[in-house]
C-alpha cells in the first residue's frame, strides 16, 4: 500500500553517501554551496508514515492511504533538487553514482523484509498460498509489483481475506521506475538546452511544468477508464514527482525577500496551509474516491506548501517546533524500514491469530516499528555508509546476488508448493478452490425477445421454476438441477457474476462489461417466461462496490437508500408476475480464507468458525434492508446454509474433508449437493403457493 521509499536526508551520524541535506534555497545553489540538513522534510517523512501505519491498523483515518502521495512530493523534491545541483557544478549527472546510492539506500533492506516476510508467510499460512506469494515476493524485489498487482486484478482498497504481505511495495516499484527514468529525462532536457542555447534551467522547469500537466491529465483520464491501473503505474503519478521538481527549481529565498511579508510570516502562513491541506485529505479523502485523479491535488499540493515554507529561510513557526520534535524526527529516520516491515507485520500477525480488530494491529504495527529501529541500525546505516560499498562495481554485485538469492528462494517456493499441493489434504483443497464458476445447460431455449435462457432439472416439465442472481444463485445450481430433475420441474437459470438481480450499478472489470444490461434483461425474461415460481438467491456483499452512473462511489447512506429501492422494484415486479416468490438469505461472508484456513498444520476448526454474531453482521445493512422488503411483499425466505451450519453460537466452515465453502463467500459444489433434499421441499413448497414465512 502507501510507502516511504524516499531517500532520507542524510544525518551526521557518519560519512553520508550522498549529499547530506537540502540548502535552504535550492534553485540558487552553486558549486560551492553547502548543505543544511532539514528537519521540516524529515518530520513531515515522519507525518507520511504514521498516516499510513494508523490508516492500515484500522483507526478512523480515511484518506490515511495519501501518505504515500507525500512520500511521492518528498522524493521528487529530494532527488530533483540533488540533480539539479549536480547539474549546476558539473552540467551532467553521472547516472552510475546517481544509480549506485539508490541499490544501496533501498534494496538491503527491502531484500531483509522480502526474505523474512516470505519464510514467515510459509510458517504462518496454508501451502494453497504459498506459490502465489513468492511470485509476490519476486516481484517486490524486483521493483515490479505494481505491475503485477492490476494485471492479477488487486484492487488497492479490496477487502481480499488474506490480502498479500507484499501489497505495500506496489509503491516501491513507482519509486524505483522514477530513479531510473528522471535522472535520464534531466540529462536529455539539458541535453536540448545546449543545443538551442536555452538555459539549462529554463529547459528544466518547461521539462517538469510539461510532465506535470501531460501526467495530470492521464491520470484523471485513467482513473475514470481504468482506475486499478490508474493507481499503480508511474505515467499517473509523474506529476505528483514533477510538480515537487518544478517547486525545486525556484529560488524562495530571493521571492520571499521581494514579498512584502516578513519571511518568517510567510513561512508560518505557507506551512500552516499545507498543513490544512494535509489534515483535509487525512480526514475527508475516501477509498471510494476516484483517486488518484484530480483528488491526489490535496496531498500533493499540502505538502509542496510545507517544502516551500520550509525553503524560506526563517524558522521558528509552530509548523517548525512540530516537525522538529525528537519523536518526529526518529520517525522519519526510519520511515523506510517502518514502511517495509509494518504491512508484514499486520498481515501475518492477524492471519495467525484469526482476528482483526484494530488493538491486534495496533500492537503489530508497533512490533514493526521496533523491527524498523533494529533495521535501521544494523542494516541500513552500516551499508549505506560502509567504505567497503563505495565502489559501484561492488554495490552492483552485492545488489545481484542479493537479487539472485531472493529469486532463488522464490523458485524453491514455488517447487515446493508445486510438490506439496500433490499430497492430501492440499489437493482437494485446491481442487475445491479451483472449482469452475460456471455450469453448462440441459438445453438453451431463446424467448421472442432473442433472449437465450438456460434450462436445467426435467427440461420437458410443464411447471417451471426461475432461478435468478448472480454467483451465489450460480453455485447454487447443482442442488437445484438435481432436486428439480427429482421433483419434475424444468428449472431457468438467469446468473451473472458480479451482477445482482436488483438494478444498482456496481463497479465491474470492463472486460465483463455493465451490469446493468443483463439486469433490464432479466425483467423481460420473467415477464415473457411467466415462471410458475422465481426464486432469488444474489449476495448482500455489494457495500463497497456500488457506484453512481458516472462511477463515483456511494456514501453509506447512499448505499442503503439504493439498495431498499432497487430492491423494492425488483420484489414488486416480481410478486406482479407470480406470487410464488423465495429470496435465499445469503450465506455469510467470512472474514478468512476457510481452505486456507482449514489446510494450516497447526489450525484447528475452532479458529476456522465465526461467532453467530460475527455471521450476521458479516454483510452489514444490506441483510436487513432485504429481509425488511421480503416482509413488504410476502416473500417466502430459504435460510439455505445459515439452518445448516449455525447454532446459537457459531457458523462452522466445516473441515478439510467436508468443507462448506470454496472461498470466503461462495459455497463448495459438494456442499451444495447434500443439499437437494431441503432444495427439493423448497422448490415443492414454492411452485404448489404453500410456503410462506421462512423456509429452514
Amino acid at each position: 500500500m502507501a510507502q516511504a521509499t524516499t531517500t532520507a536526508v542524510e544525518r551526521t551520524a557518519g560519512p553520508p553517501a550522498e549529499p547530506s541535506g537540502l540548502s535552504t534555497d535550492p534553485a540558487a545553489a552553486t558549486p560551492s554551496a553547502g548543505h543544511t540538513f532539514r528537519t521540516d522534510i524529515n518530520g513531515l517523512r515522519a507525518v507520511a508514515v504514521l498516516a499510513v501505519v494508523i490508516y492500515h491498523a484500522g483507526i478512523s483515518i480515511p484518506g490515511g492511504f495519501t501518505g504515500v502521495d507525500i512520500f511521492y512530493v518528498i522524493s521528487g523534491y529530494l532527488i530533483s533538487s540533488l540533480l539539479l545541483r549536480e547539474v549546476d557544478r558539473s552540467g551532467t549527472v553521472d547516472l552510475v553514482q546517481f544509480w549506485t546510492r539508490r541499490m544501496r539506500r533501498l534494496v538491503p533492506a527491502l531484500a531483509l523484509v522480502v526474505v523474512v516476510t516470505l519464510v514467515a508467510c510459509l510458517l504462518i499460512l496454508s501451502p494453497l498460498v504459498w506459490g502465489r506469494l513468492a511470485w509476490h515476493a519476486a516481484s517486490a524485489m524486483l521493483f515490479v509489483s505494481n505491475l503485477l498487482f492490476p494485471y492479477q486484478g488487486q484492487n488497492y482498497f479490496s477487502d481480499s481475506v488474506i490480502p498479500s504481505p507484499y501489497l505495500h511495495t506496489w509503491s516501491l516499484g513507482i519509486e524505483e521506475q522514477f530513479y531510473i527514468f528522471w535522472p535520464l529525462l534531466i540529462l536529455l532536457a539539458v541535453a536540448v538546452a545546449r543545443r538551442t542555447r536555452v538555459p539549462a534551467r529554463r529547459m528544466l522547469q518547461i521539462l517538469f511544468a510539461g510532465t506535470f500537466v501531460v501526467s495530470l491529465a492521464a491520470s484523471v483520464w485513467l482513473t475514470a477508464a481504468a482506475p486499478d491501473w490508474a493507481f499503480y503505474i508511474l505515467p499517473t503519478r509523474a506529476w505528483e514527482f514533477a510538480g515537487a521538481a518544478l517547486v525545486a527549481t525556484l529560488p524562495w529565498g530571493r521571492l520571499a525577500e521581494r514579498s512584502r511579508l516578513r519571511p518568517v510570516l510567510l513561512r508560518a502562513l505557507l506551512g500552516t496551509a499545507g498543513f490544512a491541506l494535509l489534515a483535509l485529505s487525512f480526514a475527508f479523502v475516501l477509498e471510494t474516491d476516484p483517486f488518484p485523479g484530480t483528488v491526489a491535488l490535496l496531498p500533493v499540493g499540502g505538502t509542496l506548501l510545507v517544502l516551500t515554507a520550509g525553503s524560506i529561510p526563517a524558522s521558528g513557526t509552530w509548523v517548525d517546533r512540530v516537525l522538529d520534535l525528537p519523536v518526529m524526527q526518529r520517525l522519519g529516520d526510519v520511515s523506510y524500514s517502518w514502511y517495509l516491515w509494518h504491512w508484514p507485520f499486520v498481515v501475518l500477525t492477524t492471519a495467525a491469530v484469526q482476528d482483526d480488530a484494530i488493538w491486534i494491529k495496533v500492537l503489530a504495527s508497533l512490533g514493526a516499528l521496533g523491527a524498523a529501529f533494529a533495521t535501521y541500525h544494523w542494516v541500513e546505516n552500516p551499508i549505506r555508509f560502509s567504505a567497503a560499498m563505495k565502489s559501484w562495481r561492488r554495490t552492483a554485485a552485492v545488489t545481484l546476488v542479493i537479487g539472485l538469492a531472493v529469486g532463488a528462494l522464490a523458485v524453491g517456493v514455488r517447487v515446493a508448493t508445486a510438490a506439496v499441493l500433490e499430497r492430501e489434504p492440499y489437493a482437494t483443497a485446491a481442487k475445491i478452490g479451483a472449482e469452475p464458476e460456471s455450469y453448462g445447460c440441459t438445453e438453451v431455449t431463446q424467448l421472442p425477445s432473442g433472449s437465450d435462457v438456460c434450462l436445467l432439472g426435467d427440461v420437458d416439465a410443464d411447471t417451471t421454476v426461475l432461478l435468478l442472481g448472480d454467483s451465489h444463485a450460480m453455485q447454487w445450481i447443482p442442488a437445484f438441477d438435481a432436486a428439480a430433475s427429482d421433483a419434475g420441474l424444468r428449472l431457468a437459470v438467469r446468473w451473472r457474476h458480479g451482477c445482482p438481480a436488483a438494478e444498482v450499478n456496481v463497479y465491474q472489470p470492463k472486460e465483463r462489461g455493465s451490469c446493468s444490461d443483463f439486469q433490464a434483461e432479466s425483467v423481460s425474461v420473467v415477464e415473457e417466461l411467466q415462471p410458475d415460481a422465481v426464486v432469488v438467491s444474489q449476495a448482500q456483499i455489494y457495500s463497497d462496490r456500488m457506484e453512481h452512473a458516472d462511477g463515483t462511489g456511494m456514501t453509506d447512506e447512499e448505499v442503503r437508500a439504493t439498495w431498499a429501492s432497487a430492491n423494492d422494484e425488483l420484489f414488486a415486479h416480481l410478486t406482479s408476475v407470480t406470487p410464488n416468490v423465495v429470496a435465499v438469505r445469503d450465506n455469510p461472508q467470512l472474514d478468512m480464507d476457510p481452505l486456507e484456513c482449514l489446510t494450516r498444520p497447526w489450525s484447528g476448526l475452532g479458529d476456522c468458525s465465526m461467532s453467530l454474531a460475527e455471521a450476521e453482521e458479516s454483510n452489514g445493512d444490506l441483510p436487513r434492508i432485504s429481509a425488511e422488503i421480503w416482509s413488504k411483499y410476502g416473500v417466502t425466505t430459504w435460510d439455505g446454509v445459515w439452518s445448516q451450519t449455525c447454532d446459537e453460537q457459531t457458523c462452522s466452515v466445516g473441515d478439510i474433508q467436508d468443507p462448506v465453502y470454496r472461498d470466503y463467500h461462495h459455497l463448495s459444489a459438494d456442499y451444495v449437493l447434500t443439499q437437494v433434499p431441503s432444495v427439493e421441499r423448497m422448490l415443492q413448497a414454492a411452485v404448489l403457493g404453500t410456503s410462506s414465512g421462512n423456509i429452514g
